[in-house]
């Protein structure tokens, strides 16, 4: 289903059952057991088949029946394992600093009253983790058919940055959605849809090669049950989000759970914009990830953000608006919903951000604990990614050695656009990103259509928050057809930022039928035969000398014709066609294998700007090689007696 088609399916739900609380759940909750009727669906045939085989047995000869019995218990038990492999997927639990009751009992203690004020349910852990955020997660232990372990994430930023009161509310609003007072069908709906979304996101993940899988038979199962579940399902966890934040302001206080979002706003793009990038630049320099990364977080989120920032960033989040990409909704719907939305702002007058808490919530809660768990809280980053920080360090090394031979070598001028570009995407992995803008622009001066700068500069310009990093984006994807996805998505996060709902929703249609296109174009290139339409290959001279350089090689070719498919989708994208013709001795027969040793031979070597298939005049392929020779300028290589 397509990000419109979802879209049209979850209006339709809103304006139809979704107008009533009792039906949208009596729906979803049905679902939900058509649901886990489909992924039972195959045990249950499995049981049956057995079933064939075993009733029949009880009763017959104890000699004939052992027969049956064996085959019954066979057909259950391999049977059985094949549906349950299938259905098996694992998910990795999260991970972080575990704090337990006896070590922050301040901790526990509110914790345990915000539990017993909306009767949600405990949770098996709590982690201090290195986001921007908080966040209950339920880790589903047999996959699709649950049994979940409920984790409560607690983001170190967030711990330093609110006070003990912003905190609770947060708490408050994620202990809502795991809170049995609005009944516990509703609390079982919201975290099945949220365990099944993570679930099926791996389930749909690509089979592995030569594995022997009753994957695709559930995948057409779930295309068609997720869509229509989720939309239920979304429909109402957007109204729990605005039920958590009710909560939230009814036990703690609305002006607190209203500070606080504003500030994990701001706290999300500092770490976003500053503290990653700049933290993960030291792997340039250093060979092992820091161990105490987080150790002067407090300090950070004391300090306040950067003023001239702080007002974009702001303006930002109150222009955000509510879209399906997230059950939350945006910042001035939230804050309107627990009446804390100044006035003001609807004059393009925003608040000034959150000022630093005296205590804050690490503080309170955990005491002489908080050095410690910020000690243990690196080792913890720094392991898990250590792998990732070694790699980025060893190519580091490389274009470093890079970099200086480009600068010991005699200067480029300013008109050769591959040294500039060879100089950009050094300085852009080494040093700031910003330094490579000079560069780009070069090339771009010389070359606008270079799809490589485009990108790089419209993604600089779109972290300035600069529109006109747009066009440069506009620009790739109309060259490259392969870009669209990365260029969209960096479109799609600048449109969100600045509110522009309605781009989003045309840059979400262009994906879809870039996606449709995709699958086609598959299909189009994964097949060809003597009647599909077809058109000169269109080589420059350069490029057909390299070519007859290569097929030069191959002594016993004689001949070889070429041309292209003429391609519907993504047509930049060029398929070749390549017909080879051997010299045969009129008194030999043709020999298959050393045709197909040079097919492969040739397909391997020849370089062609697309895809090239390359066949012999035989077979199915004799009518496609006769319109290949009728194509202008297609004989490109004749080899003289």
């Amino acid at each position: 289903m397509t990000r419109e088609e979802f879209d049209v399916l979850v209006r339709e739900v809103e304006r139809g059952v979704g107008r009533d609380a009792v039906k949208l759940r009596r729906r979803v909750v049905w679902l939900a057991v058509v649901g886990y009727a489909g992924l039972l669906a195959g045990l249950l045939a499995v049981v049956l088949v057995a079933a064939l085989f075993i009733v029949p047995a009880t009763f017959t000869h104890w000699s004939d029946a052992i027969i049956l019995y064996v085959a019954g218990i066979l057909m259950l038990l391999g049977g059985g394992a094949a549906v349950l492999k299938t259905l098996w997927v694992k998910l990795k639990p999260p991970t972080g600093r575990v704090v337990t009751r006896a070590e922050a009992p301040p901790l526990f203690a509110a914790l345990d009253e915000l539990q017993r004020q909306l009767r949600s349910a405990p949770f098996h852990e709590v982690l201090v983790v290195p986001d921007c955020n908080a966040a209950v997660v339920q880790h589903p232990r047999l996959g699709v058919f649950g049994w979940p372990k409920n984790f409560l994430l607690l983001g170190l930023p967030l711990l330093d940055g609110l006070s003990a009161d912003e905190m609770r509310a947060v708490l408050a609003h994620e202990f809502a959605h795991i809170s049995r007072q609005h009944g516990r069908m509703g609390q079982r709906i919201y975290c099945l849809r949220r365990s099944w979304e993570k679930v099926f996101q791996q389930f749909n993940q690509a089979q592995r090669k030569g594995e022997v899988s009753l994957r695709p038979l559930y995948s057409k199962f779930l295309d068609w049950f997720w869509p229509r579940f989720n939309a239920h399902a979304f429909v109402l966890s957007r109204a729990d989000e605005y039920e958590a934040d009710s909560d939230a302001a009814r036990l703690v206080g609305a002006p607190h759970i209203a500070s606080a979002l504003l500030w994990i706003k701001l706290c999300g793009r500092h770490f976003e914009d500053h503290f990653w990038p700049d933290l993960w630049q030291r792997a340039n320099t250093e060979p092992e990830p820091p161990r105490d990364a987080f150790a002067n977080v407090r300090e950070t989120v004391r300090a306040g953000f950067a003023p001239a920032e702080v007002a974009t960033w702001i303006e930002q989040a109150f222009h955000q608006k509510t879209t399906n990409a997230d059950t939350h909704p945006c910042l001035t719907e939230r804050l309107k919903a627990v009446n804390q939305y100044p006035e003001a702002a609807a004059r393009d007058d925003f608040p000034a951000a959150p000022k630093p808490v005296a205590t804050s919530a690490s503080e309170t809660w955990f005491g002489e604990l908080l050095p410690r768990i910020r000690a243990d809280l690196g080792p913890l980053w720094a392991d898990d990614i250590k792998e990732h920080w070694q790699e980025r360090h060893a190519r580091a090394g490389a274009l470093q050695h890079r970099l200086e031979r480009l600068d010991q070598s005699v200067p480029a001028p300013d008109a050769d656009e591959d040294a500039l570009w060879d100089k950009a995407r050094v300085v852009l992995e080494l040093k700031r990103e910003k330094d490579a803008e000079p560069f780009l622009r070069k090339i771009l001066a010389l070359n606008p259509k270079h799809c490589a700068a485009n990108f790089q500069l419209g993604r600089l310009l779109l972290d300035e928050s600069d529109p006109a990093g747009v066009a440069n984006l506009e620009a790739v994807m109309a060259e490259d057809d392969e870009a669209v996805p990365a260029a969209s998505q960096l479109l799609h996060a600048h449109y969100w930022r600045t509110g522009q709902t309605e781009r989003i929703k045309e840059l979400e249609a262009r994906l879809d039928r870039y996606e449709k296109n995709l699958q086609d174009s598959s299909t189009e290139r994964n097949t060809v035969n003597a009647n599909d339409p077809l058109i000169p290959h269109g080589l420059t001279p350069e490029e057909l000398d390299a070519l007859r350089k290569v097929l030069e090689t191959e002594a016993d070719l004689v001949a070889v014709d070429l041309g292209r498919k003429e391609l519907k989708h993504f047509p930049k994208q060029k398929l070749f066609l390549l017909c080879l013709h051997r010299r045969r001795a009129w008194h030999r027969l043709p020999n298959r294998d050393m045709e197909q040793t040079l097919i492969r031979c040739l397909t391997a070597k020849v370089q062609l700007p697309g895809r090239v298939l390359v066949f012999a005049p035989r077979g199915d392929f004799s009518k496609l090689a006769r319109r290949v020779a009728a194509l202008p300028d297609a004989a490109v290589f004749r080899r003289e007696n």
